[in-house]
């Protein structure tokens, strides 16, 4: 297994004036921000009164991100279904018990304003989350309930923002007590994000290990189950700051499939296996291990991150930073701009 602690890269992930260079557009400080976005959003006030049976969040990209956490927290702590959709169709279950919670960043993002206007068809009780546009104004124009968030930065920017209004949301249902154990995590995502800024050297900084190991491969990142969304925001921020092609997967269930490709797959070109381990549970924990230990028998060397916390939310936050952080590394290292994403807005262009 690849001892990410035993190397001692320098450059250029050290020289702070060259690694903020490339920012011309200040994700860094964007991504500094995210527990201090948690604590302005967590003071929203929501009133709800009708009965909740079942959750579903409707998002897509970087603004279903927050809900896919929540839905990972929510698991273990709400006692009802709660699922994230992304996509165009609602699930069948959703009705008038149901609480409908509408995440669009812009507004305007056209699968969202879709899943709005059939929720209420059905009678399901609708929040909207977002920071204006035309979902803002058609709850307005139905005098549904409406948490605004700050706007004018990339959606996958706003995570603090999005998440925290939906978590006021999810306490205002007595869903979960989702505000409060938020603001649990605030002090540990401070401290931990300490240790990986920039001015944190090479030899000290997690992140910039990470990203030193990642550079010139293709990462596959893979989380067990109720840490699922931090595998996935890992890839979609290698793919949107560091413009990298990256996957994500679920552990144990890779070990019924992808492992065969893994162990037996003559050509699995330059693609790097990233195991994140809930060191919330150690027998799981151990069986990563031995999968690693397979697949390093093919001369592939996983890398394996410990993931520390002291509730699974607190270590999905811890996680979530330490990959936000993974990916402006990479973004360094390949001397791009993490902020833009040409390619998405062109797609949108064409779409409309």
């Amino acid at each position: 297994m690849r001892l990410i602690y035993l190397l001692d890269m320098i450059e250029p992930l050290d020289d702070v004036q060259l690694l903020t260079s490339f920012d011309k557009s200040g994700m860094l400080d964007l991504i500094v921000s995210m527990p201090k976005q948690i604590e302005e959003a967590v003071k929203s006030k929501l009133s709800l009164e009708r009965e909740v049976l079942s959750v579903c969040v409707c998002g897509m990209g970087g603004s279903a991100i927050g809900g896919d956490i929540l839905a990972d927290y929510a698991s273990r702590s709400a006692e009802m279904p709660f699922t994230v959709v992304r996509g165009v169709e609602l699930p069948r279950f959703v009705r008038k018990s149901t609480l409908a919670i509408m995440v669009s960043y812009s507004g305007d993002t056209w699968e969202t304003l879709e899943l709005f206007d059939e929720a209420l068809r059905r009678g399901a009780q609708v929040v909207s989350v977002t920071s204006g546009g035309e979902l803002a104004i058609r709850s307005r124009k139905k005098k549904l309930p409406l948490l605004l968030v700050p706007g004018g930065i990339q959606p996958r920017s706003a995570l603090g923002y999005l998440m925290g209004a939906s978590a006021v949301v999810l306490s205002a249902a007595s869903v979960a007590p989702a505000v409060r154990d938020l603001k649990a995590c605030i002090g540990a995502l401070k401290t931990f994000q300490e240790g990986i800024l920039p001015s944190i050297p090479v030899k000290q900084n997690l992140a910039k290990k990470i990203a030193n190991c990642l550079h010139r491969s293709i990462p596959v990142i893979y989380a067990p189950p109720n840490l699922r969304s931090v595998a996935l925001r890992w890839q979609t921020q290698i793919n949107e700051n560091a413009k990298m092609t990256a996957f994500s997967g679920v552990f144990p269930e890779m070990n019924h499939n992808q492992m065969v490709a893994w162990a037996e797959d003559s050509d699995i070109s330059n693609m790097l296996p990233v195991f994140l381990i809930d060191s919330l549970n150690k027998d799981l924990g151990e069986k990563v291990r031995i999968t690693a230990e397979l697949i390093k028998e093919r001369n592939i060397e996983p890398i394996l991150v410990k993931l520390t916390g002291r509730t699974t939310l607190e270590t999905s936050l811890i996680g979530v930073m330490l990959g936000d952080f993974v990916s402006y590394y990479l973004a360094a290292l390949k001397n791009t701009d993490p902020y833009p994403v040409a390619s998405i807005v062109e797609l949108k262009k064409r779409m409309k």
